[in-house]
C-alpha cells in the first residue's frame, strides 16, 4: 500500500483538520473512524505515524488496537491527540505504549502535531530551534562545576524577567531548569557495570566535570514559548522510565533518581519532549507556553519522546 499517515479520529471536523496539517509531509493519509476500523487498516499497512483520539485508547478496543500497532512495527511512531482529558492524562500515559501525547487545542495542536511528524518521519530530532520562530536568539552555557547550577538558574531567572515575562514564568523556568540540570549532573552518569554512581550524592557537593560529565544548556524566547534545552552526554534515560515518571499522579511517588525531576519538570511546563540516543546523548526540552495567564492554562501537558533510529 506505499507509506502512509493513519488518522483515526470519530470527528469529522478534526479529521479534516488533522488531514491538512499533515497533507505538508507528502503521504498518503488513511483515515479511520474508530479503532475496528483501524484495526482493519493495521493489517495490510505499516504507518509511519499514528494520529489518535486519546479518549478512543481508554475504551475496550485499546488493547487489540495496540497489538495491531505493535504487530505493524508503528507503537513508537504513535501520537494521541488528548483534547479535554482533564484526569485521564494519567491514565493513557499508563499504557505504556504512547510515546507523544498532544493535548492542546488549535492553533497550538497544529504548531506541536506538524514538529512531531516531521521529527519522526525525518528522523530529525535534536534542537531546540524546532519549536522557536526563526531567528530567535539562543542562549548557551556549559556546566564545568555541579556548584554552577544554582548561579545558573537564579541568572536565568534574572533574564526571562528582564524580557518582561512575569514572576509566574520565572519560577517555573527555575524549577524546570533546576530538575534537569540536576538530573543530568548527578543521574545520568553510569560505570561499566550500569550503575549511577552519582545519583545519591548531595545535591550541593562539589563536583568537578570533565568533558564527558560537562552538561551542556541552550534557552530562548520568542514571545510564544520559553524554550529550555538541558543535554548530556550518557545516554542513559530511556523510555520506560520516562513513561513511568509521567504516570505518577504525585511526583512523591517516582522514586529517586531521574524519575521525580521528569516529573517535576513535566508539571512545570506546558510541553515537555524527550531526545534520546542511547548511550551516547540525553536532550530533554521543556516548554512554558507564555502567551496565556495561568487560568487559561490547559489543565495538562504534551510530551514527546523521540528515540535516535540506529543504522
Amino acid at each position: 500500500m506505499g507509506a502512509s499517515i493513519l488518522i483515526v479520529h470519530p470527528d469529522r471536523k478534526t479529521q479534516r483538520a488533522v488531514q491538512r496539517i499533515l497533507g505538508v509531509t507528502g503521504y498518503r493519509i488513511d483515515i479511520a473512524d474508530d479503532l475496528d476500523q483501524a484495526i482493519r487498516l493495521l493489517a495490510h499497512a505499516q504507518p509511519v505515524l499514528i494520529v489518535v483520539d486519546g479518549a478512543s485508547v481508554l475504551g475496550p478496543q485499546a488493547g487489540p488496537f495496540l497489538a495491531a500497532a505493535k504487530a505493524a512495527g508503528t507503537e513508537a511512531c504513535m501520537t494521541l491527540l488528548g483534547g479535554p482529558l482533564g484526569d485521564q492524562v494519567p491514565k493513557l500515559l499508563g499504557l505504556g505504549a504512547v510515546t507523544n501525547l498532544l493535548v492542546h487545542p488549535m492553533p497550538v495542536l497544529a504548531e506541536e502535531l506538524t514538529i512531531t511528524a516531521h521529527k519522526l518521519i525525518r528522523g530529525d530530532l535534536f534542537g531546540l530551534e524546532k519549536y522557536l520562530l526563526w531567528g530567535t536568539e539562543l542562549h548557551a552555557l556549559t556546566l564545568t562545576r555541579a556548584s554552577q547550577r544554582a548561579d545558573q538558574v537564579a541568572r536565568l531567572a534574572e533574564q526571562v524577567r528582564s524580557l518582561g515575562q512575569s514572576a509566574r514564568v520565572a519560577s517555573m523556568a527555575m524549577l524546570v531548569t533546576d530538575e534537569l540540570l540536576s538530573n543530568a549532573v548527578h543521574n545520568a552518569p553510569v560505570d561499566a557495570a550500569g550503575e549511577h554512581y552519582r545519583k545519591d550524592l548531595p545535591r550541593d557537593r562539589e563536583l568537578e566535570l570533565d568533558a564527558q560529565h560537562q552538561v551542556h544548556m541552550r534557552w530562548g524566547c520568542d514571545a510564544r514559548y520559553l524554550a529550555i534545552e538541558v543535554t548530556d552526554a550518557w545516554g542513559t534515560l530511556d523510555r520506560d522510565t520516562i513513561l513511568g515518571a509521567l504516570a505518577k499522579t504525585d511526583v512523591r511517588d517516582s522514586g529517586g533518581g531521574a524519575g521525580m525531576g521528569v516529573a517535576l519538570a513535566y508539571r512545570s511546563c506546558d510541553h515537555l519532549v524527550f531526545n534520546l540516543a542511547p548511550g551516547q546523548r540525553t536532550q530533554v526540552i521543556a516548554m512554558i507556553d507564555v502567551r496565556y495567564p495561568p487560568a487559561e492554562r490547559v489543565p495538562a501537558s504534551s510530551y514527546n519522546i523521540f528515540v535516535e533510529r540506529t543504522p
